[in-house]
């Protein structure tokens, strides 16, 4: 009797969890975003069998929301993700018009648009828009789309009583302060989780948008794992506070949540082994209007939709390769220390740097920094490697900035360039047992 009343409880338990992932399933809108027949899709059948989950984050703001692509080879393999900044300029297709407030197309048809920021295709025209958008740029054909928009994942949050994440570096932000101050396992609410999702201009983030799809995924991965795999599924009042929250949060071609789980967690990482992350080069201030170097995605897009590797000469963050004599590197000296600044010039001109201003500092210093603008993110990420013990920091709004102030804790060590790539320095390692 016993056993038949365990029985009973873990079938009635397991029951409950069904409908309650179903219910919750049901609350997330499903709304057409794919255009499958597309004939500026390259070589289609080829194309097939892969899986291209387009990921879409609406953000206010001059740098604007986060487009990426997840890629998933014919018969499964490494993930490859590709990050499109929101302000990169396209030629926009033809779009029928869609009311972000009721979030569904109406009949007005919006005339295609010439050197417009890509993410007004979204804006605009909604999910059928953008995925359009981004076929056209890349060719690769989209099987799936997820939006997500950050500014209402806290209300999810606060349905769930605060989510635990483990958040792999601080989050400092310029416009919101320090939103998570310390690296390892935490607890955010909804006001702490709205920031931590939405901020952008966060000390230290690469400038391809990386972190901030990081920060997205791991949030929504985490909410939505204790939402469906813990005892949330079996609490009818959570249940009931949860799926009005997910459901204004997300935006879907027709995926449930074991299947945006997995693909959050496939991208809350995206330094992880068997995960290769590209944003695809382009020209221009990342606070401004970009534009694509053509050559260099061609050749990006190429391989992705032929399930090749990542050309040698597009860095992790898309930057074209640059090597040591192209830059021009201002020394400053930081320190007390007479003549530091002209010793270090004379070393990396000798390792092969060009050299720029030498002199000293305003104030002295303990860091060790490098200053760069936009522009110069792949040069400071050479520079990174032959000064180990430089802290990167991006100085937006300017150009043609790239300048290495030497602060006390310099320990006279200068490193040969190694192989160059796009700011290494610029991306913090992530922190012990965050996975």
């Amino acid at each position: 009797m016993v056993a038949g009343l365990l029985t009973l409880a873990v079938f009635g338990a397991a029951a409950t969890g069904w409908a309650g992932k179903t219910w919750l399933n049901s609350a997330i809108p499903a709304i057409a975003a794919l255009d499958p027949e597309s004939d500026v899709i390259v070589d289609a059948d080829a194309q097939r069998r892969a899986t291209n989950v387009l990921i879409v984050s609406a953000e206010p703001g001059p740098v604007g929301g986060t487009v990426a692509v997840a890629h998933v080879p014919a018969g499964g393999g490494s993930v490859t993700v590709l990050s499109f900044p929101g302000t990169l300029q396209i030629d926009r297709p033809q779009c029928t018009r869609w009311d972000p407030r009721t979030r569904a197309y109406s009949n007005e048809i919006v005339p295609a648009a010439a050197s417009t920021p890509l993410g007004s295709a979204f804006e605009v025209g909604g999910p059928r828009c953008v995925t359009r958008a981004v076929q056209q740029l890349s060719g690769i054909a989209i099987t799936g789309f997820l939006g997500v928009d950050p500014s209402r994942l806290g209300a999810a949050v606060d349905a769930l009583g605060g989510v635990t994440v483990c958040v792999p570096r601080p989050v400092d932000d310029a416009v919101l302060g320090p939103v998570v101050a310390q690296p390892g396992r935490t607890v955010l609410d909804g006001r702490r989780a709205t920031a931590y999702a939405g901020a952008n201009a966060v000390t230290g983030d690469p400038l391809s948008g990386r972190a901030r799809i990081e920060r997205q995924q791991l949030l929504l991965s985490g909410a939505l794992a204790q939402a469906v795999e813990g005892p949330a599924l079996l609490d009818v009042d959570q249940l009931s506070r949860l799926r009005p929250a997910l459901g204004s949060a997300l935006l879907t071609d027709g995926l449930d949540v074991d299947r945006v789980l997995a693909l959050s967690r496939s991208t809350q990482n995206l330094e992880a082994d068997g995960v290769a992350f590209a944003a695809v080069p382009t020209t221009g201030d990342p606070a401004g209007p970009v534009t694509l170097r053509d050559v260099d995605a061609a050749t990006l897009f190429a391989a992705v939709r032929a399930d090749r590797p990542l050309p040698a000469g597009i860095g992790p963050d898309g930057a074209a390769s640059l090597a040591p004599p192209q830059l021009r590197v201002g020394v400053l000296n930081g320190t007390e220390r007479t003549g530091l600044a002209a010793t270090v010039a004379d070393s990396l001109g000798a390792l092969g740097f060009g050299i720029g201003d030498v002199g000293t500092a305003e104030q002295v210093t303990q860091q060790t920094l490098i200053r760069f603008s936009p522009d110069q993110a792949a040069a400071a990420g050479v520079l990174a490697g032959s000064v180990p013990t430089a802290t990167s920091v991006p100085d937006p709004g300017t150009t043609g900035v790239l300048q290495l102030v030497l602060g006390t804790s310099f320990d006279d060590v200068l490193r040969p360039p190694a192989q160059p790539v796009a700011n290494p320095a610029a991306e913090p390692s992530r922190a012990a047992g965050c996975g």
